[in-house]
């Protein structure tokens, strides 16, 4: 889930949804006196999460499961958060008015926020895959065995030539705008890897064409 927590007031209650319609639901279960685990065990919250991940499967490639849809956070906004396809359904639990206007305020976000952090962590984590598939390939052609640690430190260049550091990242944390970036850079990753390029040359490549992404972005449009 991104970051980016936007408060609203509903009858006087602070009500909080992230940038991509996630809904604090544990704040909210709160003021209406319930508690969120009350409603997640009942065995129709269960099995409209299944139906829900079912339906919205319907033509792909099985991407979605019961986990996708709650999430519970640690630390600043901390607590459970659900996804904007099952928030309404929490919030009619609690209230047919709050319902609807859970319904109205998380229509309103993501009109106006762009692609989803779903997609986007989903885009992510299929970039990092052909990664870790163009390695391994690699590794076959020359006759040796790809090695776990190959994997991390290639996460981690991606990751340097995006932030400088030569580090893990939590993608759990990141924006729609930054999984973006670092599955554009994961895909050149994975097309260099393949042609066979030295690691210096492939990270000063790496370097230009984020650069080059991130100029962009910050002139305001996408990288494209």
């Amino acid at each position: 889930m991104t970051a980016r927590i936007i408060p609203f007031d509903y009858n006087g209650q602070q009500v909080r949804f992230n940038c991509d319609g996630w809904l604090h639901a544990t704040e909210i279960a709160e003021q209406f006196g319930k508690r969120v685990n009350d409603w997640a065990s009942l065995s129709s919250t269960a099995s409209y999460i299944e139906a829900l991940a079912r339906n919205l499967n319907t033509g792909k490639s099985g991407i979605y499961s019961a986990s996708d849809f709650i999430k519970t956070k640690r630390g600043k906004h901390g607590g459970t958060w659900l996804h904007p396809k099952l928030a309404v359904a929490f919030a009619r639990w609690l209230s047919d008015d709050f319902a609807v206007w859970c319904d109205l305020q998380i229509d309103d976000l993501l009109r106006t926020a762009g692609p989803s952090w779903g997609d986007a962590r989903r885009g992510a984590a299929l970039g990092y895959r052909a990664v870790c598939d163009a390695l391994a390939l690699n590794c076959e052609a020359r006759g040796k065995a790809p090695q776990r640690h190959h994997f991390i430190n290639e996460a981690r260049l991606i990751n340097e030539v995006i932030t400088g550091a030569f580090a893990g990242r939590d993608r759990e944390q990141l924006s729609v705008a930054e999984l973006e970036l670092v599955t554009l850079a994961e895909m050149r990753d994975s097309v260099l890897i393949a042609s066979g390029m030295a690691y210096a040359e492939r990270k000063a490549n790496l370097l230009g064409y984020v650069r080059s992404l991130q100029t962009k972005y910050l002139a305001g449009g996408r990288a494209a």
